[in-house]
């Protein structure tokens, strides 16, 4: 899906003769938008591709008008593409916080400042309303804060999200960053920002309570009979067995911080 295919799809489907002759005319700026961001994406440097208000005689407010009425609402005539680029998520997972499914397209670099890339395909992302709403529309020039980007940043090989089990009754688990050291420190903010600004570490936590309580029956009855070590073996298991899916799981990241906590092992899960 190419942004001048995308952009004669929704163009097609404006009535107003004075607007349908200035998106024709801005045209050749929706394809040399397109190879920009292609080509700054690579580099990681999409945070440095210049702002605007118009895309030639095209007004930003009229590009936003373009992707929610012929692109994002339904029936409209560019809605199977949006429709093919919802179905690109992995799983139907949300990239960013791979927890929730995609309800959602997102723009990588707002609309409103990037007019030319309203409808650009490579600057939509599926994901779910609650990291849509959490990333907003704020956009920062700063490559420490620019977010990952899932169609060109890919970290998936790289243990990043660990966990650390706090005893208490009930038991908490508390999620957090640590970056790897083949990072860069430009990296390592990035993620750090985005892992804050989504409230992760929260969203991670609560269902981690809810993970607690599942698995005490079955760990009381493993400890019975095989004590703590059995217990750590079954959380370890349960640590690999996820991380073959995704290494950045916050299961994966639970389980891992509980098989390594004897106070858990050897009965704190009973609490």
């Amino acid at each position: 899906m190419d942004a001048l295919t995308t952009f004669d799809t929704c163009r097609a489907g404006v009535q107003d003769p004075g607007l349908r002759g200035r998106l024709l005319a801005a045209r050749p700026h929706i394809g040399a938008a397109e190879a920009t961001f292609d080509a700054e994406a690579s580099a990681g440097t999409d945070h440095l591709i210049a702002t605007a208000t118009h895309v030639g005689a095209v007004s930003s407010a009229e590009m936003e008008t373009l992707y929610t009425r012929h692109m994002a609402r339904g029936n409209s005539r560019g809605r199977h593409i949006y429709d093919e680029l919802m179905m690109a998520a992995v799983n139907d997972m949300c990239p960013f916080c791979g927890h929730r499914s995609v309800s959602t397209l997102d723009h990588t670099l707002p609309k409103a400042q990037h007019p030319a890339l309203a409808v650009t395909p490579i600057n939509l992302v599926p994901c779910c309303k609650d990291c849509n709403h959490g990333k907003g529309t704020a956009f920062s020039a700063e490559a420490a804060e620019q977010w990952l980007n899932a169609y060109y940043d890919d970290i998936s090989a790289d243990r990043w999200l660990y966990a650390e089990i706090v005893e208490g009754a009930p038991p908490v688990a508390i999620f957090f960053v640590h970056a790897p050291d083949n990072w860069d420190a430009v990296t390592a903010a990035r993620v750090q920002n985005q892992f804050e600004k989504l409230n992760l570490a929260k969203l991670y936590a609560s269902q981690a309570a809810r993970q607690f309580q599942n698995a005490r029956r079955a760990l009381r009855e493993i400890h019975h009979s095989a004590g703590p070590e059995g217990v750590r073996e079954d959380l370890n298991r349960r640590y690999l067995s996820f991380t073959e899916v995704m290494v950045n799981s916050w299961e994966a990241a639970l389980y891992q911080a509980a098989s390594i906590s004897d106070w858990y092992c050897d009965g704190g899960f009973a609490l």
